[in-house]
């Protein structure tokens, strides 16, 4: 990785812990004297999803929107494990030329139920992705490593129902340059959505 990805990585990491850590440590303040909500034992979460993406071969990016999906599986009130799958559509692409951005991605998420009004989390999910392209009839694709990490803040409304007022996750991939060299790409990825809660602990 070279420098220039370093201090990108650095500047996207230091901003999403800087914006979940302040939503965290403000909400927790305000609802101390609440009692903690209920956890479910599944909860499944369907998003809007906006990605930016810089470019591997160029000092550009591209906006790409699309959806995510995620299930997990609550150990404990803390302790959850999930698996997250995005589809991502490239925009601003030259006319004929066609692109999507695929990720799938697993692991542990914490949790932060002792706030009872809003849900903060924090994740770190590892996986692989896909980069689909096609142009005057021609398609190519290829795989590669994803990353993300980050968290977000969710909002229960009733027992088996939640919004996800937002995700914000530094999402890193590494597909190969067009000359076949190996790239890592440093991006950002926001979500909102909702979330089905089933089951209970």
């Amino acid at each position: 990785m070279n420098k220039k990805c370093v201090m990108v990585l650095g500047c996207y990491a230091r901003w999403i812990v800087g914006v979940v850590g302040f939503a965290c440590v403000s909400l927790g303040a305000a609802d101390a004297q609440q009692a903690p909500a209920q956890t479910p034992q599944f909860e499944v979460s369907g998003t809007y999803s906006y990605v930016r993406a810089n470019a591997a071969n160029s000092d550009g990016g591209y906006n790409l929107n699309g959806g995510s999906a995620s299930f997990a599986y609550n150990f404990s009130d803390r302790f959850a494990v999930v698996a997250d799958g995005g589809i991502y559509r490239f925009g601003g692409l030259p006319s004929g030329i066609d692109s999507t951005m695929y990720t799938y991605l697993f692991g542990p998420r914490y949790n932060f139920r002792k706030v009872s009004r809003v849900i903060p989390f924090a994740e770190v999910l590892l996986g692989g992705g896909r980069l689909n392209a096609s142009s005057g009839g021609i398609s190519a694709g290829e795989n590669g490593f994803s990353m993300a990490i980050g968290g977000g803040l969710d909002w229960p409304l009733r027992h088996r129902f939640s919004i996800r007022l937002i995700e914000a996750d530094y999402l890193l991939t590494r597909f190969d340059r067009v000359t076949g060299t190996s790239a890592t790409q440093n991006d950002v990825r926001i979500s909102a959505g909702l979330v089905f809660r089933f089951g209970s602990k």
